[in-house]
């Protein structure tokens, strides 16, 4: 397991998944850089007047969310739902090296970090990958949640809480209370303390022990210097400061987000005042990606195994065979597919049910439930069984007034309380119809002779007629049993039985011989 970010980028470099940028490149040539890089993390090493290199495209892929699991791409749920599972108490060190540097008061400048902008009409550069922490003003126990901020001063961002998530929840009762929220933005995390922070929890459970559970170890905190929180020590920076209880006022945005659009527009939102910035002597500088041409190749994949898992955990509490669970990347997660098999009349429906109202990050929008002979990490065979396999009018259901994500583009409004439409497609085949009818007609593989030697003409077809004489075939079982060097032989043999009139069919198209039976209705 990677404890560190940079034990992390090392293990993207060994499986050719981190592309290494050497040269000295400006700040505003990133974003085009690591857009042409999508399919992998890329690293700059030399960005022009600035001290600290810079990580992007992190956790941006299946393969990389299989790597920090420690499985391989089959196992990420099964391993998922053991790491959610656990709980390891955290422990208290009093030095790290994310405390290397210490920067307070007037020394503190936001506009020394390789800040760029990433999307075309972003409101200014954001700080994207950070890992807020936030203490429950009434319980006491600490959230870890990623969220984006927007640069506005040397020590002073806006940050957005538009969506009902647990720091909204924790700011508006500091406001209640009249006083600032501290909280600490935690940057260069390796993805598994990533996907751990976007763990859903009850809201009386302290999250660090989940980080404890994720990594399988218990976390090292260390107490910040400005403010009392404690913060992973793993961290190469940590910016500390206190939202403002002045309400959701100050501009922030737009920016480029996971819905390829620039969530929500120009929004109003709190800000955070920056009162200490802590890092590591040599830290990198942690950037997320979202949107742009390639919205599936982005750091929202450290999303999709969450939003999977609790689809696939409510569908298994409700009954449904479920046998696999894939948030579709292109959809940004807004589309799930599930692989289920059907025992009764009903369980699409129900599957479909179950899918659109499972993840409490109202995710997704659209879902689709297949029979378990459909590969879901297959777009075409998914395609392929919408199209055949389901009538619109029987098989499509819409959902009113469900919980939204306020960045979709599509709602009315950005900010809550707004709900939202969803759609299920149910393209299993219905219970009760001949599966026969839906079979997919798979190539034929077949080796390049049959199991029997070569025969001569009457010795073949009178084996023929012994084999299909034993049980109804098909014909590829007659080319798996009897093939040499070419077909010719196995079709000239099939031919005389067939001009003798031996070979006759069952009701699914399997040859039988005419003399082993005397007279079934079922053959012609």
């Amino acid at each position: 397991m990677s404890k560190t970010l940079r034990d992390w980028l090392d293990t993207l470099e060994r499986h050719d998944l981190l592309a290494r940028i050497g040269h000295e490149v400006h700040v505003n040539q990133l974003a085009a850089i690591i857009e042409q890089n999508h399919r992998r993390a890329t690293l700059f090493e030399n960005i022009r007047g600035y001290a600290l290199p810079l990580a992007a495209n992190t956790f941006s892929n299946r393969v990389m969310m299989a790597l920090a699991l420690g499985c391989d791409e089959s196992g990420i749920l099964a391993a998922l739902t053991a790491k959610r599972q656990a709980r390891i108490d955290p422990v208290v060190v009093t030095e790290a090296p994310c405390q290397e540097i210490v920067e307070e008061g007037e020394t503190v400048n936001l506009a020394t970090l390789p800040l760029h902008l990433q999307h075309e009409l972003d409101g200014a550069p954001f700080v994207s990958a950070a890992v807020m922490v936030a203490k429950d003003p009434v319980r006491g126990v600490n959230n870890l949640g990623i969220y984006r901020m927007m640069y506005r001063s040397q020590n002073e961002t806006g940050i957005d809480v538009t969506a009902p998530h647990k720091l909204r929840h924790y700011y508006q009762q500091a406001c209640e209370l009249g006083r600032p929220l501290e909280v600490a933005a935690v940057l260069g995390l390796p993805a598994i303390d990533l996907m751990a922070a976007l763990a859903s929890t009850p809201l009386d459970e302290d999250e660090y022990a989940v980080l404890g559970g994720f990594r399988g170890e218990a976390a090292e905190l260390v107490a910040c210097r400005s403010i009392d929180l404690l913060v992973p020590a793993n961290a190469e920076m940590v910016l500390e400061g206190e939202m403002l209880p002045t309400g959701w006022i100050a501009d922030e945005g737009p920016y480029g987000e996971f819905t390829g659009t620039y969530g929500g527009g120009l929004k109003q939102n709190p800000t955070i005042r920056i009162k200490a910035i802590t890092r590591r002597r040599d830290a990198v500088f942690l950037s997320a990606t979202h949107g742009g041409h390639h919205p599936g190749w982005t750091d929202m994949h450290v999303l999709f195994p969450m939003i999977e898992l609790d689809i696939h955990n409510a569908l298994v509490q409700a009954g449904i065979d479920v046998r696999a669970v894939r948030a579709l990347p292109a959809s940004s997660g807004m589309w799930a597919v599930a692989s289920i098999k059907s025992m009764f009349k009903g369980d699409g429906k129900n599957a479909l049910a179950l899918m659109l109202a499972a993840s409490k990050q109202a995710f997704p929008k659209i879902a689709v439930v297949v029979d378990e002979d459909i590969d879901i990490f297959d777009d075409e065979q998914v395609t392929w069984a919408m199209t055949w396999r389901a009538q619109p009018d029987q098989d499509v259901m819409i959902l009113g007034g469900m919980k939204a994500v306020p960045l979709d583009p599509s709602l009315p409004s950005s900010m809550p309380p707004v709900t939202t439409a969803k759609m299920g497609f149910d393209a299993t085949i219905p219970v009760g119809r001949d599966r026969a009818d839906f079979a997919i007609c798979r190539p034929a593989v077949l080796g390049e002779t049959g199991r029997r030697p070569e025969l001569a003409p009457d010795e073949l077809d009178a084996a023929l007629a012994d084999f299909i004489g034993q049980g109804a075939v098909h014909f590829q079982e007659i080319l798996e049993e009897f093939s040499g060097p070419s077909a010719t032989s196995v079709l000239e043999s099939f031919g005389r039985l067939r001009q003798r009139h031996l070979l006759g069919r069952d009701d699914i198209g399997r040859y039988v011989l005419l003399e082993a039976i005397d007279d079934n209705p079922g053959v012609r």
